[in-house]
């Protein structure tokens, strides 16, 4: 489950650099938002449950 945490913050890493720091203009780009907040919510909901 590591892999989905990983590529999650590489795409919102990516999200972030190419709307901020290098506006590229296409809102193609916020496909890596949504990818990212998917893969978040993925790890987020297949996570170990943690002993009680």
């Amino acid at each position: 489950m590591q892999i989905t945490l990983i590529g999650a913050i590489v795409a919102l890493l990516a999200w972030f650099v190419l709307t901020f720091v290098s506006p590229v203009g296409l809102g193609l780009i916020h496909i890596l938002l949504a990818a990212g907040v998917v893969l978040l919510i993925r790890w987020w909901a297949l996570r170990p449950a943690s002993p009680a």
